[in-house]
């Protein structure tokens, strides 16, 4: 059970044989056809029409066995009020990268960048959060691997030939040794960023996108200039927030997991800016390719894993009158699922452990605090 919404879940198996059924109250989901012989194939599903806020139990019914309860989980409260809008981040696309692991030996053949694992997952991230309902996407750093011209014209077709607006940010990927200058890449395949940070409304809700790349540093930083204007785009849209950013916010002055991320002091200074500025935001990034939750004050700050790394996983946010919702689901494509979860043996299997996080901790609701 990788995914939990209000009126749908997301579930993922391996080694199910054909015709498996997976039930949940009146929904079911079926495992089709296995292609190229693969009978031990990795795959997700979805089930949908499910009673928001309900417990209910997972059935599995495979030819030849009977049917059992294998799972309970419970959909979640959609927050109060009207849906006004949804929108979909992804981050660490890392366009580019063709092998994964301590000594380079994970890889999948591919005779183009178009191919590799990379862009496979990647292309299909973006496909599905469109199919989910995303009315705006925000890319959110790390989009390629070493920032070179081939790269950012990969990613350039990537985002630019999406049917919804899109908004990008830059990791340390982006601006390392290699990298060309990525504004300038990219704004040549249509999508502009400005230098400094930016916004864009949406129905209920204004992203703000804030800078917190460091050329040729692994970690970000976030300085005073950067902090006032951001603290100004949260007054002005008068409205709730989503603040997007690359780097993590540490909890401590000195990391205490790899890669680092914006130091603690600097962190919190950021955050206090924040809840002074506008208590009803919503602060996310990626950079560390986990997914973790936890809060600063009246402040929910999020971290979501990487689209070509186990899990393989994109970010939906639904936002209501009264909240948002957050959900992540695993990149579900066939040939990108089952590239992910040859990731999950990486570092003797602490990676599977490490990355994913709790199921509450990439899908939840949070209501907005009163103003």
């Amino acid at each position: 059970m990788f995914a939990v919404e209000d009126t749908a879940a997301q579930i993922c198996w391996h080694g199910l044989p054909e015709g498996s059924v997976l039930e949940a109250g009146d929904a079911r989901a079926e495992v089709g056809p296995f292609h190229d012989g693969d009978e031990h194939s990795m795959g997700a599903m979805n089930l949908d029409a499910l009673p928001p806020d309900t417990s209910l139990d997972l059935t599995l019914s495979s030819p030849g066995s009977g049917r059992r309860r294998v799972a309970r989980f419970r959909t979640l409260a959609p927050p109060p009020g009207r849906l006004l809008c949804r929108f979909a981040t992804v981050n660490d696309l890392h366009v580019g990268e063709r092998a994964f692991g301590l000594l380079r030996t994970l890889s999948l053949p591919a005779e183009s960048l178009a191919q590799a694992h990379s862009a496979l997952c990647a292309r299909a991230a973006l496909t599905e959060a469109l199919a989910w309902g995303a009315e705006a996407v925000v890319a959110k750093g790390d989009l390629t691997y070493h920032g070179t011209p081939e790269e950012w014209e990969e990613v350039g077709r990537l985002l630019g030939g999406l049917t919804v607006p899109v908004a990008a940010l830059f990791g340390n990927h982006d601006v390392g040794r290699k990298a060309v200058h990525a504004r300038t890449a990219l704004a040549a395949e249509g999508i502009h960023t400005p230098n400094e940070p930016f916004a864009r409304d949406l129905p209920g809700i204004r992203l703000v996108m804030a800078h917190s790349e460091v050329p040729r540093h692994s970690g970000g930083r976030v300085v005073g200039a950067q902090r006032h204007r951001i603290a100004e785009l949260l007054r002005e849209g008068e409205r709730p927030a989503f603040l997007a950013m690359h780097h993590y916010l540490q909890r401590h002055q000195l990391p205490t997991s790899y890669p680092p991320g914006i130091a603690g002091k600097e962190a919190r200074a950021l955050l206090d800016t924040v809840v002074a500025a506008n208590p009803a935001t919503f602060v996310s990034s990626g950079h560390s390719h986990r997914h973790r939750r936890r809060h600063y004050g009246p402040v929910v700050l999020t971290e979501i894993g990487a689209t070509m790394h186990y899990p393989g996983t994109w970010a939906g946010y639904a936002v209501h009158e009264g909240g948002i919702r957050q959900v992540v689901r695993r990149v579900a494509a066939p040939k990108a699922i089952q590239w992910t979860q040859r990731i999950r043996r990486v570092l003797l299997g602490v990676w599977g452990l490490w990355t994913p996080g709790l199921l509450a901790d990439r899908c939840f609701s949070h209501n907005w605090p009163h103003r």
